[in-house]
């Protein structure tokens, strides 16, 4: 019997190797097709998806190394600035010819070389202030790209962690992934946290002066000449006006002498000495005069003019110009409109809310000595040091740095700078201002715009007043930018604390609806006696309720100040909400009180403006 060795696999399959040899290359072509649609490497495909998210932010990062290789020192800005101041003397000379001679081509010749020369000296302020400006916009772009970073390591350690569990061998080149996103963190954060910046020195800082006053300069010339015309002749002298009013800072043009065209019916003539003359259709010769604050009462105490609109309250050295027990009271003085004064910064700036006592950046534009918003920004405390060109939102939008102040009826519908929201102390609501916040005067930068008359006025001075105050006139004010004072109603998210002290005054235990209406009643001291405009106040509002909230019943939420403990303050506060219900009952207003003590203040309680702001009762229109 012949035998013959054959192989394990012969062996098995009965001479059929080549089957299973063949079936074993099939079986291996279908693995290898398997893990090529699987993508390979699980690994690699993992930090491959991970790098191409890695690409953009590293091409980020390198922009931003760039920008901050790109700033220079400013101690290298070499401007001279006495070419630039002899160019300006030399216009302010051709300026003042131009309107001597009252050429309207001498004019705009002159304005054009203004323009021209203007552009220079901000290209040289650029210049010098680059690397401060820029600073902080990078510091806020690398902060946000550590932002990114961080987020892509996070989801990278959740993918790659089950990876090297199964692969171990996949280990090195993700740990090596993984080390590049830490050194671009790294490098980002070195950019977000740079050290502190040299203090420009003194030649940087006397040169950034020097730029200024030419540019106050160039900007004076060219207010001049933006006045320029043909001077009308004057309607009458100004001693020969019937009516003298006297009003403080801007008002005079901005608000007063549309008030008085409106009142008397009467076209305005605006004088070179920034007097504004008023003829009536009856002939009435009706002089408006700028005047500031102190020098207006003294006016409105001499008889020097018969009535005199002021954005402040008098001092007491003011008082003591009048006979007798002067004093502010509906008698001599009416509320007439709100304003108030607005921080800007440029649209990119990252703040987005100031807190009182915080620290405001050393660089805040107020405009020029004596201006509307400079007064206004030292009568709220702000640190305004030297003199500017600019203000509001001019400013704002040419510098990323700067906080610029304004006046709320100067900025109009398009404002394109960005507002900031204001809070008294982090536990009170950061506040924007608006027609509401002002009206409520909530927003802490409000301001009242009194008119003031002396005791015995003359009818036609009354007479102006009351027009003020009226429907017509409330439309001139809002047509001017201000803030007018007639009602209206805001709904929005209402505190839990606030919904249930409606609820217990109205009797319910469910509301439909609630609606907080535009004023707030303020008090004196320890006392529930109304304010100037809570007085006046309280004669508007049962037409506005009856009108606009007929199904609603009237709620006076009373609050304090934190003097005191809430045996006094919870008491005090019912009393002070139900002053004003009692008044408005008797107006046939369904009328309703609760008191909530010292909580929700609006502004701190450590200073006495700050408790006059929270002594007050808020007006609510509530329907079960």
């Amino acid at each position: 019997m012949d035998r013959e060795e054959v192989g394990l696999i012969d062996g098995l399959t009965n001479g059929r190797s080549k089957l299973v040899y063949a079936g074993a290359a099939a079986l291996a072509v279908v693995l290898l097709l398997a893990l090529i649609a699987g993508g390979g490497d699980p690994a690699a495909k993992a930090i491959a998806d991970l790098r191409a998210r890695l690409t953009p932010l590293r091409s980020e990062l390198q922009q931003l190394e760039n920008k901050v290789k790109g700033a220079v020192s400013q101690e290298s800005i070499t401007t001279d600035p006495k070419p630039l101041q002899a160019t300006a003397a030399e216009i302010e000379k051709l300026a003042t010819g131009a309107i001597a001679s009252k050429d309207p081509m001498q004019v705009a010749n002159v304005q054009k070389k203004i323009t021209a020369q203007t552009t220079t000296v901000r290209g040289a302020i650029e210049s010098l202030d680059r690397p401060r400006e820029g600073t902080g916009v990078i510091a806020a772009d690398a902060k946000s790209l550590v932002t990114k970073l961080i987020r892509l390591e996070e989801d990278a350690e959740l993918q790659i962690e089950p990876i090297i569990a199964r692969s171990p061998q996949s280990a090195e080149i993700c740990e090596d992934f993984l080390s590049e996103v830490s050194d671009c963190q790294a490098r980002a954060r070195r950019i977000a946290s740079p050290a502190a910046p040299t203090e420009p020195g003194p030649a940087s800082k006397a040169i950034r002066q020097s730029l200024d006053q030419i540019l106050a300069r160039l900007g004076a010339s060219q207010e001049k000449l933006g006045r320029f015309a043909p001077p009308p002749p004057l309607p009458f002298q100004p001693d020969e006006a019937d009516l003298v009013i006297a009003a403080s800072g801007n008002l005079a043009g901005d608000l007063v002498a549309p008030l008085a065209a409106a009142w008397s019916k009467s076209d305005i003539v605006p004088a070179e000495d920034g007097n504004y003359y008023l003829t009536g259709k009856d002939g009435a010769r009706i002089l408006v005069k700028q005047a500031p604050g102190s020098t207006g009462f003294k006016m409105l105490a001499d008889g020097n003019c018969a009535v005199f609109f002021a954005d402040r309250s008098p001092s007491t050295a003011d008082l003591s110009n009048f006979e007798g027990d002067f004093r502010e009271s509906r008698s001599v003085a009416e509320v007439v409109a709100l304003d108030a004064l607005t921080l800007l910064v440029h649209p990119d700036n990252p703040s987005s809310t100031v807190t009182v006592g915080s620290d405001l950046s050393s660089r805040i534009a107020a405009g020029p000595e004596n201006s509307a918003v400079r007064e206004k920004a030292t009568q709220f405390g702000f640190p305004v040091k030297g003199a500017g060109e600019a203000a509001g939102e001019e400013a704002a939008l040419a510098d990323r740095e700067l906080l610029s102040l304004g006046l709320y009826h100067e900025e109009g519908a398009n404002l394109r700078a960005k507002r900031l929201a204001v809070q008294a102390t982090a536990e009170t609501l950061a506040l924007k201002p608006s027609p509401f916040t002002i009206a409520t005067e909530d927003y802490l930068y409000s301001f009242r715009i009194v008119a003031w008359t002396a005791p015995g006025a003359v009818d036609d001075a009354l007479q102006l007043v009351k027009f003020t105050t009226s429907n017509e006139g409330q439309e001139i004010v809002a047509k001017q930018g201000f803030v007018d004072l007639r009602l209206t109603g805001s709904q929005g998210d209402v505190p839990p604390e606030i919904l249930a002290a409606l609820g217990n005054a109205i009797g319910s235990d469910t509301i439909s609806s609630a609606v907080r209406l535009s004023t707030n009643f303020r008090f004196e001291v320890g006392k529930s006696h109304l304010d100037l405009k809570a007085q006046a106040d309280l004669e508007r509002l049962p037409r506005f309720v009856f009108d606009k909230y007929p199904t609603h019943k009237v709620v006076i939420l009373g609050f304090t100040d934190s003097d005191g403990g809430p045996e006094i303050n919870m008491p005090l506060s019912k009393e002070r909400a139900e002053t004003v219900s009692t008044e408005l009952r008797r107006s046939k207003v369904d009328a309703r009180s609760a008191g909530l003590g010292p909580i929700f203040p609006i502004d701190t309680n450590a200073t006495e403006s700050g408790k006059a702001k929270n002594r007050r009762a808020e007006v609510w229109a509530v329907r079960p």
